[in-house]
């Protein structure tokens, strides 16, 4: 019978030798494909972030202005309070329902969602309406480096089931005591709302109005929707809304809706599950996050211009000249 020769084979040592340089290997290799991955998340933000621009310059083309950040009583021109999200009015258009995201979005091929505002006949069935349009996610309106942003406020609509935003319109760096309190109010920006307490008559902010240079004045910037622990749910970030989420003031000074935090709150790093992360301007992206400037360009700014630049290219009339 013929004799088989023995095959060599590993030692327990030479194995876990391997398995020692295996693991060396992953984890040496794992941060340069966590960077690629954030470097590839960074850029399809920004490119959301131009898609914005490019809607909301086609916007101004259609109407001679930029959108409003609260919608309008067509009757009264007025933009109502900071609580007003929609007229009960007929009819209900992209005009007179949410904010400024909800009326760009025949200009991010989403005019489809708005379809049912057509088929609202009683003034009750608005809110309704507009909620139950505003829980569909729009990627274009998703940062890709936010885990959260792709889910939902808890519930079904109306009561919840509210997609969410990652980017914010600025409404300018001028908030102003009134009645006791500061907070959605800025009256400079390019989606200034002027009034917290009671109705504006104000139509969108043309581009001839925005002296400092489109170039110099940032319009949308980013800022994560509040986490659901330490939020109670995700109150803030739905991109139906409008004041405190789909517009803010760069400082922010919105202290009566979430107390306690830094007034006011500037840009700078922060964490998802930090109860006033919502109350100011900030990115998951390492060092700095994406800004869309007034003429459609998109500008990466570290936080070190959290205090100085950025808030002074918040406003259109500023007589600014903006920074790197």
């Amino acid at each position: 019978m013929r004799n088989r020769s023995r095959r060599p084979a590993f030692t327990l040592i030479e194995l876990l030798v391997v398995i020692a340089i295996i693991a060396i290997l992953i984890g040496l290799l794992l941060p340069a494909v966590q960077k690629v991955r954030e470097a590839a998340a960074r850029m399809s933000c920004s490119n959301n972030l131009k898609q914005l621009g490019i809607a909301l310059h086609a916007y101004h083309d259609t109407y001679e202005h930029f959108p409003t950040g609260r919608p309008l009583n067509p009757t009264t021109g007025s933009n109502g309070p900071f609580t007003n999200y929609v007229w009960n009015v007929l009819p209900a258009t992209t005009e007179t329902c949410g904010g400024w995201m909800f009326r760009i979005l025949p200009f991010i091929e989403q005019g489809n969602l708005h379809t049912p505002l057509a088929a609202v006949t009683s003034t009750t069935e608005t809110a309704n309406t507009i909620n139950n349009i505003g829980s569909n996610p729009i990627k274009t309106y998703q940062c890709p480096s936010d885990p959260l942003v792709t889910q939902r406020s808890p519930g079904t609509p109306p009561s919840g089931g509210r997609a969410l935003t990652s980017y914010v319109g600025v409404s300018g760096n001028d908030e102003w005591l009134e009645s006791g309190f500061y907070g959605s109010n800025a009256r400079n920006g390019i989606f200034a709302v002027n009034s917290w307490v009671g109705s504006t008559s104000a139509r969108g902010t043309r581009m001839t109005a925005v002296t400092d240079g489109l170039s110099n004045t940032t319009m949308v910037g980013e800022r994560p929707p509040a986490d659901p622990v330490t939020s109670g749910g995700y109150r803030w970030g739905w991109w139906r809304g409008t004041d405190f989420n789909t517009v803010m003031s760069n400082p922010n000074r919105e202290s009566s809706q979430v107390t306690g935090c830094p007034d006011p709150g500037y840009f700078r790093p922060d964490v998802p599950n930090n109860r006033c992360a919502v109350t100011h301007w900030w990115s998951l992206h390492t060092g700095g996050g994406n800004w869309l400037m007034g003429d459609g360009s998109v500008r990466f700014f570290s936080y070190d211009a959290g205090t100085t630049v950025l808030p002074a290219m918040a406003s259109i009339n500023g007589g600014e000249v903006g920074g790197n």
